[in-house]
């Protein structure tokens, strides 16, 4: 019992050193850390999507965003963690205010009720750099249990570029900027619809 009980052990420390290789860092602003502490850069998002086709993409952007920048069709999920309410400014940023969308857990659960998946799916999280709206949708998975959940770290966009002709621009790593599949023909199927 006890050589199995090391063995079994030893499989699950290899496991996790292999996974942990495969992890991005943690974002060195300890803001946008999360419950989970699982993070992964489009890179390695999309190679764990093609070693295990169970990993779930879900992108928590906009549909402005999806209509106007791009998007993934390899996202099985689409549901904004934020909607952008054009009535007032944020406070903090020169953008329009954000309110957080209530119903994000349960239109996620309904969804991966749809798609066959549970808590102990793993899931990414896609916002557009990588943490404004993944972080907080990955804490909210955190309460209900969803401790698989990774954020993707450089987002659909990536990160801007701080020095050069393009400063500024959204042109630093990201799953647009790698050449991973993106299109800017909305799935009907998948598209995020607001309910009244």
């Amino acid at each position: 019992m006890k050589k199995i009980n090391w063995l079994s052990a030893l499989a699950l420390a290899s496991v996790m050193t292999a996974s942990a290789v495969n992890a991005a860092p943690a974002p060195k602003d300890p803001k946008r850390h999360t419950p989970q502490g699982l993070y992964a850069t489009a890179a390695e998002t999309y190679e764990m999507m093609k070693k295990d086709p169970k990993v779930i993409l879900v992108d928590v952007r906009t549909p402005a965003e999806w209509q106007f920048v791009g998007y993934t069709d390899m996202a099985q999920i689409m549901i904004p963690s934020v909607f952008f309410k054009y009535d007032a400014f944020d406070e903090k940023k020169p953008r329009y205010r954000s309110v957080v969308n209530s119903n994000f857990v349960s239109e996620f659960e309904d969804k991966i009720a749809d798609l066959g998946a549970d808590e102990d799916t793993t899931y990414v999280i896609m916002c557009r750099s990588g943490a404004t709206r993944a972080q907080p949708a990955a804490k909210m998975l955190a309460q209900y249990g969803y401790n698989n959940v990774y954020i993707m770290t450089d987002g659909f966009e990536g990160g801007k570029l701080k020095k050069g002709e393009h400063k500024g621009f959204r042109l630093k790593s990201g799953w647009k900027v790698n050449g991973y599949p993106w299109t800017y023909k909305i799935n009907k199927e998948k598209a995020y619809l607001e309910k009244d």
